[in-house]
């Protein structure tokens, strides 16, 4: 059978077919799970459920001449019940019996809605029933300045923003599916558009600043906001008196991650160690007297291990690391100095079109192990949405879910993990494949090469630099393939067929962005013209749309045009 994530064991047993099956519920079962079993396919095989009063997430269970679960919770028959979700997606069993429990209390997902796209809330409900079905219960939205916050009033209403009201059914919807939804919020660094706002400038790091590249670059480098003055961090706390209040979650999220401009400004000389330490300590002051547990990144503090205790014994720090041979050095630091700490690999999307499992299928493998090994507990997977998040979601699942399966059995090298995936979320034999090819094929064509280079002619200078410059050989097989690749996924028929419309798109825009980049390297065109960029143009935002609401959409359309124009004239 395809599960994912992998069960912790099971006893083999005859095969026999399963298609759907009818529930026999005892009195007082948790209105949530009964909910769940009415998405399960009817049939005449009797389910029984035996729920325990604990807390644990483990189930077990029973084949027989009827289906028999125990859980030691309600949260344990929940994730028994996805499990035979996806044993009638087989459409047979052939075990007696299977035992279950995670290897990681907490599972999350991690979704930038700052950077370009704010997904609209039927996706977002959308994301929780998938992250359910593959058993992760955390999710965190990164914000900025995607909330009507007061600061941020004249800025949110053209950037595309999530309301209170959304926010609060989000949580509530979360809750029914026992996810966790935890508050996220810049609190230190990434603070650019409420510190390039004429109001709140004179609170900004950079006193001084000028821009040198175009916003969706600047924004990824700055701005820190000045930690030596106090209305700093009386701003900061009104953002989360603001926020904190919309969640059920006993967490808050303060990032305080990249203040890359800390002590190059306002506060050149002093010790940076000591201003971050001093400032991040008032932020989670202000947090738990709002009855809450901060998280924070970790990349800052891991510079200044000797501070670390100087921190409550509750915070909880995220060690982070995206590449495919990451090293385990954040997360040990904070294994050896005995803290609470999730750690956090990624689905490696951002500044592309669709993310790379070459690279987010190590990643989450070495992550995971370093955190299973250290006693973290938890995993956070990151999807971030730097340079505009021009992914659609559709294009960040592979690595989303291959991220719930290592949450749940770290211990699992999933050697069928493209099958299972085919199966319970594609529904098609063969499109994991797809995703790959597209995925390898990108890395010729990446829209961060493209942005560079306008940028830095937009500007007069060489302010940002362009890595891993493409051969010609190498981009005209990365053509090839992709255009090997869109046929079948115009004349084929998924179950999922909203995934394979968004892919078709992701596709056809790379195919565009590889003639762009030949053009720039060579002069060729690839037989490409701004005609078939226009018709492209017209399909991403019908599927942007379809997905999220306008954001920052307009400025990618005008920016995409802009470049096509220079290249492909």
């Amino acid at each position: 059978m395809y599960l994912i994530p992998e069960v912790k064991s099971a006893k083999a047993g005859q095969r026999k077919e399963l298609k759907g099956c009818t529930f026999s519920f005892p009195q007082g079962i948790d209105e949530r799970i009964k909910r769940l079993c009415e998405k399960v396919p009817q049939g005449d095989m009797i389910v029984t459920f035996e729920i325990g009063n604990g807390i644990g997430e483990e189930y077990k269970i029973t084949f027989s001449d009827k289906i028999e679960i125990k859980a030691s919770s309600s949260k344990g028959a929940f994730y028994a019940v996805q499990t035979l979700r996806q044993i009638i997606k087989n459409g047979y069993y052939d075990v007696e019996e299977i035992e279950d429990a995670p290897d990681f209390e907490n599972r999350g997902f991690y979704y930038d809605i700052t950077r370009g796209r704010v997904q609209t809330l039927d996706t977002l409900k959308a994301l929780v029933d998938n992250m359910a079905y593959y058993k992760l219960n955390m999710l965190q939205l990164y914000v900025e300045h995607t909330f009507p916050f007061k600061e941020y009033d004249g800025i949110y209403q053209k950037m595309g923003y999530m309301t209170a009201e959304e926010t609060i059914e989000l949580d509530k919807y979360c809750q029914e599916n026992f996810v966790e939804l935890v508050p996220s919020l810049s609190c230190f660094g990434h603070l650019y558009e409420l510190l390039q706002n004429t109001k709140y400038k004179y609170l900004c790091e950079l006193e001084n600043f000028e821009q040198r590249a175009i916003y969706w670059c600047e924004r990824m480098g700055h701005h820190t906001i000045d930690a030596s003055n106090p209305e700093s961090i009386e701003l900061i706390k009104s953002l989360i008196d603001q926020y904190s209040p919309l969640f059920s979650s006993k967490k808050f999220n303060i990032c305080c991650d990249e203040t890359f401009d800390l002590c190059n400004g306002r506060n050149k000389g002093k010790d940076k160690g000591r201003m971050y330490v001093d400032f991040v300590k008032k932020v989670i002051a202000h947090v738990k007297s709002k009855g809450k547990v901060a998280m924070m990144w970790g990349d800052v503090i891991t510079q200044h291990p000797e501070l670390i205790d100087e921190f409550d014994e509750d915070v909880i720090f995220m060690s982070w690391g995206y590449s495919a041979n990451e090293s385990p050095n954040m997360v040990y630091k904070f294994r050896d100095a005995k803290r609470p700490q999730y750690v956090c690999p990624g689905v490696s999307n951002w500044t592309s079109l669709i993310e790379a499992p070459h690279t987010s299928v190590p990643n989450i493998t070495k992550m995971t192990q370093y955190g299973y090994e250290s006693g973290a507990i938890g995993v956070l997977n990151t999807c971030w949405g730097d340079y505009g998040q021009i992914s659609p979601i559709y294009a960040c699942m592979y690595g989303m879910i291959f991220g719930a399966a290592r949450s749940w059995r770290a211990t699992s090298d999933y050697p069928e993990f493209d099958k299972s995936i085919d199966l319970l979320y594609y529904g098609y034999d063969g499109a994991a494949s797809f995703v790959k090819g597209l995925a390898l094929a990108q890395r010729s064509c990446y829209w961060y090469h493209l942005l560079v280079k306008y940028s830095n002619e937009k500007f007069g200078n060489d302010a940002m630099r362009i890595w891993n410059v493409p051969s010609p050989d190498e981009i005209n097989k990365a053509f090839e393939e992709i255009e090997a690749i869109i046929p079948y996924l115009m004349g084929t028929t998924w179950e999922n067929e909203d995934a394979r419309k968004s892919l078709l798109v992701v596709a056809e825009g790379l195919s565009l962005m590889t003639a762009m980049v030949m053009s720039d390297i060579t002069g060729e065109r690839l037989g490409v013209n701004l005609s078939d960029v226009e018709r492209w143009l017209v399909s991403y935002k019908e599927e942007y749309l379809k997905e999220s609401k306008m954001g920052e959409l307009k400025e990618f359309i005008v920016v995409f045009y802009e470049i096509a124009q220079k290249y492909l004239k």
